[in-house]
């Protein structure tokens, strides 16, 4: 005689992005320096962690192209890291701001850097294409965008797809594109700019990372100078090792497929 039980599904393990921005030859010492601190921090934890690397072509209008840096973009991307487009200069030279609080959050929360935040669908389209040109001319691949400060207007994200790109991000959410499907992904990340800055984005990364723990998705969104902070990069770490032990990591390209899950989104319009 068999028995057959009822199904046992095991629990669904969450899965965890690090995404490292602001990727340039200006940045690169900060972001060698973090992707070192990652790798230590994989190998202690026994496992492969992918990061999603945000690209800068012309990094506040500096175009050079070093080719030991774009050696090093390639052999990334070989060793199964994902490149993303991050802006064309990551700096905001858009039309001024007339309300006051988008006064503030182009001028404090990122400190003049939005570049998307104000501009036209045109305006914003080029600037994509040039990206997509640019990482093209180079052998790299870029199939998601994400706005510096995730600053972007309507006009901005009907460029995002129509450019083409499979994804795009906001500080708390995946879109799966062109259907914009949306998948909530909180992030930890800091500002690093001054002391209080620091101290208060460990105090409320510390709470964002208990209140996040049943996210299905969450992302550690970390910057250059995420290392040159000891209290930044030990808060940092220690949720990354601890989110690690029951999540899966994976870059930005494969959860937001889970975007597109059926039940596992919500649609948005003219997010």
């Amino acid at each position: 005689m068999s028995f057959t039980g009822p199904a046992w599904h095991a629990p669904v393990r969450g899965r965890v992005c690090v995404v490292l921005h602001d990727v340039a030859p200006a940045r690169w010492e900060g972001c060698a320096r973090v992707l070192r601190h990652l790798q230590e921090l994989s190998q202690r934890r026994g496992v492969q962690l992918p990061v999603t690397l945000l690209v800068v072509p012309r990094y506040h209008g500096d175009a050079a192209v070093p080719m030991p840096y774009l050696w090093w973009l390639r052999r990334l991307a070989r060793a199964g890291h994902e490149l993303a487009l991050h802006g064309l200069t990551h700096r905001d030279d858009g039309p001024a701001p007339r309300r006051l609080i988008e006064r503030w959050l182009r001028t404090h929360y990122t400190a003049g850097e939005g570049e998307f935040a104000a501009l036209r669908e045109g305006d914003a389209r080029a600037r994509l294409l040039v990206g997509r040109a640019w990482a093209s001319e180079h052998g790299l691949t870029m199939n998601g965008f994400v706005p510096p400060a995730w600053l972007i207007n309507a006009e901005g994200l009907d460029a995002v797809s129509a450019a083409g790109f499979a994804y795009t991000c906001t500080l708390t959410t995946l879109l799966a594109l062109p259907g914009r499907e949306a998948l909530r992904a909180p992030a930890i990340v800091f500002s690093t700019r001054s002391a209080g800055r620091r101290m208060l984005s460990v105090l409320w990364n510390r709470w964002q990372g208990w209140h996040a723990r049943r996210s299905r998705v969450l992302r550690f969104d970390l910057h250059p100078g995420d290392c040159d902070h000891p209290a930044v990069q030990r808060c940092w770490s220690r949720l990354l090792e601890r989110a690690l032990r029951d999540r899966d990591p994976v870059c930005l390209g494969e959860a937001v497929t889970l975007a597109r899950e059926p039940g596992m989104h919500r649609a948005t319009e003219g997010a």
